[in-house]
């Protein structure tokens, strides 16, 4: 929960740096090393993948663990991780496709758009994955009893 809501924290705030709201955390470090956004957000989402808690993926991590060879145990995380890629990219290849040349032209004639898709992006993700894992989780130990929940939830 705790790891969740950091990401989510992050995630949010890179957003809102990304508008220029708030102040830019990579701004100096990223002079010397330019790659370092990308690394951090990188990590972030490698702590989202390793951290979640579906089934498949608990027993996967409980295989791996149990079966003590560690090469097994990378090999499955670089495939799932891989898999997770795989998607990722013919989803963003379908969207390539089906939008053609025209957001290409409408995202290049004002790069400036670019940088606000992203910055929404990553606030949508941050505040999501900040009350999903959370503000959601407090309020079903009635921490929070404001918290809205469906009635067959």
């Amino acid at each position: 929960m705790v790891v969740f809501g950091v990401i989510g924290l992050a995630m949010t705030y890179l957003g809102l740096a990304a508008l220029g709201l708030v102040r830019d955390p990579f701004e100096r470090i990223a002079r010397r090393y330019p790659n370092a956004p990308m690394v951090f957000l990188g990590v972030l989402i490698g702590g989202f993948l390793i951290g979640r808690p579906f089934g498949l993926f608990r027993q996967l991590f409980r295989d791996a663990a149990e079966s003590g060879n560690p090469l097994y145990g990378a090999a499955a995380f670089i495939l799932q991780s891989l898999g997770n890629i795989l998607i990722m990219a013919v989803i963003f290849a379908a969207l390539a496709l089906v939008s053609g040349t025209r957001l290409r032209r409408w995202l290049a004639a004002r790069p400036a758009r670019i940088a606000v898709i992203t910055a929404v992006a990553l606030i949508v993700a941050g505040v999501f994955t900040f009350l999903y894992w959370d503000v959601r989780l407090l309020a079903r130990r009635e921490i929070i009893p404001w918290y809205p929940t469906a009635p067959w939830s």
